[in-house]
């Protein structure tokens, strides 16, 4: 039953939320439906700022079929009870399951987790939201597949919330967002969609081809509020006779631009066929260490302790990670045509490591899994560099384009801001062929309420500062979608002004999320 520790849906009274709570319950069992102020703590934002009650849900409910998706949805249409959709709600730099809209009603995917077909001859996977990389990966596995899959630094979340997120992997598929084939979607008034060859009933290319007959929706459900996604085939990759986890550190922070255009016509002509990441010595160091085993004073690190770090840990102040993939004559010559590039580039060290692609779940070591497709949850350790257990940290994430004196540019930018909000700058930037996407860690001690509080203010700094000089984020925190969104300012705002015509389209009542990626119901609007 509901409960005054929870903040209730907008517009309704404790008795009128109750009442939707027992339909909600005749339609899903009680057991499915959480209101316990104490089991919903794990649906609240987990590195908010200390003693906020925003972001918090007043319930959760956790439905297992498409079916019982759409008895809320008529339940939550009939008194516009606002729901928050997430598949498993791991995207923890960002605000987690935590819904934008304090008093929405969580609707959590999790237990719709069935991985319902794997096609290893034409390499595809079809899956439902609460499917984690951990578990696609572990089907591949049971099932004998010669398949690998692209898994982000984090392997906890859902394949499908992620590639809905634009996240990325590190595989020759590592952009997720790209390799999604044929989405099943649900509307807010309960209509069912299948998009792309989907829409013909009994068509066999709908995991194969990406486009149908006439407009292509599936970007439309991205990053939107305009529906649900209950089923998307991914492509997966073959999996190589040959695996080389490769790597390049470079010595000088002047060395990124030089970095970049080295990389860059690597990837674009494809030698390097992955999704590279450059990463600061700091990020290496948070790997294995904590703050406090280099540097107990106030403010950003010096550069000296930044310097210091590279001659101990046997790093760069700039280090790049990819990898080639194939027959393992293709791999060495590919190989040997990064070498030539590198070797123009003054103190870069190159190095690698190969694996023979049937025995890579086996004997790929931690430091090389992630661009092998292999999940895990390593990456963490680095959540703790200011708090220990008790870390927390929120994600700036720019977009550049793959020039030297761009990436310079905006990562030069972003280190003074974050600096001056006294934190340190942590990195890493992924590398498409066309655009660099920094990662910026705001990192703090969660148990500092004034260290929380600075890294907040610093990421809305961020946001402005980084849109004064042209460059957007891709991907926001709840506290500051609304904030971003501001900042796509084309034509008097014309891209919300078309989103917001598309969610009155279809999404009347304004149940579905409202707030994300700041699309707001024509209701909400004038609080926005």
């Amino acid at each position: 039953m509901a409960t005054a520790l929870n903040p209730l849906p907008p517009g309704l009274s404790e008795r009128q939320f109750a009442e939707v709570l027992k339909r909600f319950e005749a339609a899903l069992g009680a057991d499915t439906v959480i209101t316990a102020p104490a089991a919903l703590e794990e649906f609240h934002d987990p590195y908010n700022l200390p003693g906020r009650t925003d972001f918090k849900p007043s319930a959760a409910l956790f439905p297992s079929s498409v079916e019982q998706i759409q008895d809320i949805l008529r339940i939550a249409n009939a008194d516009r009870v606002p729901l928050w959709t997430v598949s498993q709600g791991r995207n923890n730099a960002y605000g987690g399951a935590a819904p934008r809209l304090p008093g929405a009603v969580l609707l959590n995917l999790r237990r719709m987790n069935r991985v319902l077909e794997i096609d290893e001859a034409c390499a595809y996977a079809l899956v439902e939201p609460g499917v984690r990389f951990f578990d696609l990966y572990e089907a591949i596995r049971a099932g004998g597949h010669k398949l690998m899959i692209s898994v982000p630094d984090l392997g906890w979340g859902s394949v499908i919330g992620n590639t809905l997120d634009h996240g990325f992997g590190y595989t020759p598929y590592g952009d997720h967002t790209a390799s999604q084939c044929g989405m099943e979607v649900v509307l807010a008034n309960g209509d069912i969609i299948r998009t792309g060859m989907g829409a013909m009933n009994g068509n066999h290319t709908w995991q194969t081809y990406k486009k149908g007959f006439g407009p292509t929706p599936d970007g439309l459900f991205m990053q939107s509020n305009f529906g649900i996604v209950t089923k998307m085939g991914m492509w997966l990759l073959p999996r190589p006779e040959c695996y080389m986890s490769c790597f390049a550190q470079c010595p000088k922070e002047s060395d990124l631009g030089p970095l970049i255009e080295t990389i860059r016509p690597l990837v674009l002509d494809r030698t390097i066929p992955n999704y590279p990441i450059v990463g600061n010595v700091l990020g290496g160091a948070s790997m294995m260490s904590r703050r406090k085993d280099w540097y107990d004073g106030d403010g950003a690190l010096p550069d000296s302790v930044l310097d210091d770090m590279t001659r101990k840990l046997g790093m760069g102040r700039w280090n790049l990670r990819f990898a080639l993939y194939g027959h393992e004559a293709v791999v060495d010559a590919q190989y040997k045509l990064v070498e030539a590039a590198f070797a123009k580039l003054p103190g870069a060290k190159l190095g690698g490591r190969k694996y023979a692609g049937a025995t890579m779940a086996d004997t790929v070591p931690a430091q090389d899994r992630t661009q092998a497709g292999i999940p895990s949850l390593d990456i963490l350790t680095m959540v703790a560099w200011y708090g220990g257990g008790e870390g927390g940290h929120l994600d700036f994430s720019p977009v550049a384009p793959l020039k030297g004196a761009e990436v310079v540019k905006q990562t030069a930018l972003v280190r003074r801001v974050v600096e001056s909000f006294g934190l340190d700058y942590s990195a890493g930037i992924i590398i498409t062929p066309r655009s660099a996407v920094q990662i910026c860690l705001l990192s703090f001690d969660k148990k500092d309420s004034r260290q929380v509080e600075r890294a907040f203010d610093c990421c809305k700094a961020l946001v402005v500062e980084a849109a004064k000089a042209g460059y957007g984020e891709y991907r926001a925190h709840l506290e500051v979608m609304d904030l971003v969104a501001e900042q796509y300012g084309f034509n008097d705002h014309a891209q919300r002004r078309f989103n917001e015509t598309l969610k009155d389209a279809l999404d009347p009542n304004g149940i579905l999320s409202p707030g994300k990626q700041g699309i707001w119901p024509k209701a909400m609007r004038d609080g926005r």
